[in-house]
């Protein structure tokens, strides 16, 4: 099989183009490039896509300027309009921290969005057809090896040995079937030239160590083809990864609960999970948080599951600004602002484990819509309880958590919607005796950090009702009850 339908087999099984795609090309002027360049100009007709390509001078070797003549000159020759970006490369590697590496990674990608907003638009795509504008990259089979390495000696877990995927957004790598020793043979073939980039030959980048060293060495002394079969174990692995990623969303949706700025874990079942499952799912949970998972790998996701058998309550601080609590039951994945915010407004994780459990949380008083009803009224009983016997009431009293009725003449102040004060108290028992907030706050599992943003309706310093908790027994209706105060929690029907 020659190598124009070995890529055009490949693209067509991992379903890289279609009909009526706009195909930007990242076009260095290297081989790999310029080979991805003919090979797509071959394949446009048949699968009918149109082509541009992108060029990205990155302001660190003067010969650079000779690789934009040959892209400019390429192009225009070939009849494919080629748009020339340059960047300051080093002193934004300077100013960002990044290495140089790193830095000219991010700002290509970043002019060839540029480059595809900007087809859409002069085309009004609207928003039916983005998928229909993909940027190609050369990435090839040497690539493929030599990522799965580099993330192998950094350690990783299954999505490092992955490797470089055949499509991932708006990206594709079309000749991610080829490999390097493939390219320049078709290249010389067709007689057609190609730029060396000397920055490729330095052993300085980690990158290129693996590629001039490790990769050589490993061809010669242990397995001809060794590259290729690293990369057929990549794409095993991305096999494996699908099923895997199934099971882990199944087991989430049992496991975990999405709450405002963060993710609920319930401790007794994710422990239930096999600890292969326990793994993937705290990894899951944290490129919920940072999809682009930086910094993140296997020693945080084993701390993340030490905090999880550690006893009593506990913090735990990730790259990326994650922060995990363990919480009464609960581990708490959440994006820390600044350091956490005690009082009224809450912490994050731990306004997520109160709405978790029930209870209502926050700056914003929650909607709520009171009625008396006069029970020496028939007419409203009958309206209000559906009942017309006055005996039945008792019956009717309702059992949802967010719908309670007092005895409204036991209510000794206009009532109040508000967060905790010193002095709260709740009446426990028919023979009224009291506890403090605080103490049924604790029994209750309520996080410390939560505790003040909790809403209370409040008699004074008499705690009514604790919504998805406790109601005080003082107000409990009774048979001696003349007029009832049903309380609803707009929205709230369980």
């Amino acid at each position: 099989m020659n190598i124009e339908e070995k890529v055009k087999n490949y693209i067509k099984e991992e379903d890289l183009i279609r009909q009526g795609d706009r195909i930007l090309l990242g076009l260095s002027g290297g081989a790999d490039s310029v080979c991805l360049f003919y090979l797509l100009l071959g394949l446009r007709e048949e699968f009918g896509f149109a082509l541009r390509a992108a060029h990205v001078h990155h302001g660190i070797r003067p010969e650079a300027e000779e690789d934009v003549s040959y892209v400019k000159e390429l192009c225009a020759r070939e009849k494919v309009p080629c748009r020339i970006f340059r960047e300051d490369v080093p002193g934004y590697a300077k100013s960002r921290g990044f290495s140089e590496e790193e830095a000219g990674r991010l700002l290509r990608y970043e002019d060839f969005g540029k480059c595809l907003e900007d087809w859409k638009t002069e085309e009004n795509a609207g928003r039916d057809c983005p998928n229909r504008f993909k940027t190609a990259t050369a990435h090839h089979e040497d690539d493929q090896a030599e990522t799965v390495l580099f993330q192998l000696f950094r350690g990783c877990g299954l999505s490092g040995l992955r490797g470089i995927l055949p499509e991932r957004g708006n990206i594709i790598r079309p000749i991610l079937c080829l490999s390097r020793k493939e390219i320049e043979s078709y290249l010389m073939e067709k007689g057609i030239s190609w730029c060396e980039d000397n920055t490729n030959l330095l052993t300085d980048y980690s990158r290129n160590k693996i590629r001039h060293r490790i990769l050589p060495w490993a061809e010669e002394g242990i397995s001809h083809g060794a590259a290729a079969h690293i990369g057929n174990t990549a794409k095993i692995v991305r096999e494996a990864e699908r099923f895997i990623e199934r099971q882990v969303k199944a087991a989430y949706d049992k496991i975990a609960a999405e709450r405002k700025d963060a993710l609920v874990f319930d401790i007794e079942r994710l422990r239930q999970e096999d600890i292969f499952l326990q793994k993937q799912l705290v990894l899951y949970g944290l490129e919920k948080l940072l999809p682009a998972r930086k910094d993140i790998g296997a020693v945080h996701v084993e701390a993340v599951l030490k905090l999880m058998q550690k006893q009593g309550n506990g913090e735990l601080n990730l790259p990326g600004g994650v922060g995990i609590g363990k919480s009464y039951g609960n581990l708490i994945f959440y994006q820390k602002s600044g350091e956490r915010v005690k009082g009224r407004q809450g912490a994050p994780a731990a306004e997520a484990c109160a709405e978790y459990g029930g209870f209502l949380t926050g700056e914003a008083c929650p909607e709520f819509k009171a009625e008396r009803i006069d029970l020496c009224d028939r007419t409203a009983v009958k309206e209000h309880l559906g009942v017309s016997d006055i005996s039945e009431i008792m019956e009717c009293i309702p059992q949802k958590t967010y719908t309670k009725w007092f005895d409204y003449d036991k209510i000794e102040t206009s009532f109040c919607v508000r967060h905790r004060e010193s002095g709260d108290y709740l009446t426990i028992n028919g023979e009224m005796n009291h506890k403090s907030l605080r103490r049924y706050m604790i029994e209750a599992k309520i996080p410390a950090s939560d505790r003040d943003s909790v809403w209370l309706f409040a008699d004074a310093s008499h705690v009514m009702w604790v919504p998805g908790g406790r109601m005080s027994s003082r107000y409990k209706v009774t048979e001696r009850t003349k007029s009832i105060l049903q309380i609803r929690i707009c929205g709230k029907s369980k």
